[in-house]
């Protein structure tokens, strides 16, 4: 759409404030001396004529972009995909911009005057969108390069995507991270799991896969703001270095 068309409401009003007061107060200034010549017994006030700005801040959320491929330089705020000038951005661009969101979503947590049920949310919510951003790299690299379509969401199954990756590069996600790293992005992934699809309680499934967490069976994992932001900065270094080993691979 046209670049008009993309103010936010709170931008327009400030705007209206700023005219107002540069365009519209001198005006009623001027026919206010005016009527002060012309009628004999009218005295206006000397009150200064002004009209309320209606300040405000940019939502925390906005994260800056500049498109790689037209050089747009755009906000986003949550979810995105592609540039509003061209169409096009580099799928490494959103997975970075969106892990970043993703950062800030966090911060939130730490506002202790928010709804306790909502501000409980906000770790789940964002480890959640940390693997969604993940799955979507591995989506776009999918429709660019030679990556098998089983199993189906690769990105979303570390143990799957380790493999493929000794498979195709003769390297596994120890190579770009560590093996602690791996292991704690392993469990990270089972505790979305589980979040997802078992209001966040610990099932077998889970203690096939992680046995140290067998004698919580049946109760709820408790995922902490710490956890989820090391997870975020370790997928975030993964992402890119996959991406980047893609693109040497292939080019």
């Amino acid at each position: 759409d046209g670049n008009n068309n993309f103010f936010t409401k709170d931008q327009v009003n400030y705007m209206k404030g700023i005219i107002a007061n540069e365009v519209l107060a001198p005006a009623l200034e001027t026919f206010r001396k005016s009527l002060k010549k012309e009628l004999r017994n009218f005295k206006p006030s000397n009150t200064p004529i002004s009209f309320p700005i209606n300040h405000y801040t940019e939502k925390m959320l906005e994260t800056d972009i500049i498109c790689d491929n037209c050089g747009l330089n755009f906000s986003i705020y949550g979810v995105f995909s592609n540039c509003p000038d061209c169409g096009q951005l580099n799928a490494k661009v959103i997975f970075e911009k969106s892990i970043e969101v993703s950062i800030k979503k966090l911060e939130f947590y730490k506002d202790e005057s928010l709804d306790f049920s909502l501000r409980n949310d906000i770790p789940k919510d964002v480890l959640n969108s940390g693997v969604s951003a993940f799955d979507a790299l591995g989506k776009a690299l999918k429709t660019k390069y030679d990556i098998p379509s089983k199993p189906r969401n690769l990105f979303q199954n570390i143990g799957e995507l380790n493999k493929f990756l000794q498979s195709k590069f003769n390297k596994s996600i120890i190579d770009y991270t560590s093996e602690e790293d791996f292991r704690f992005l392993f469990k990270m992934f089972q505790v979305r799991h589980i979040y997802e699809h078992n209001a966040g309680e610990i099932d077998n499934d889970f203690i096939v896969k992680l046995p140290e967490y067998s004698k919580s069976i049946r109760r709820k994992y408790q995922l902490t703001e710490k956890e989820v932001k090391r997870f975020l900065d370790i997928v975030l270094n993964l992402g890119v270095k996959l991406f980047c080993e893609f693109e040497q691979k292939y080019t």
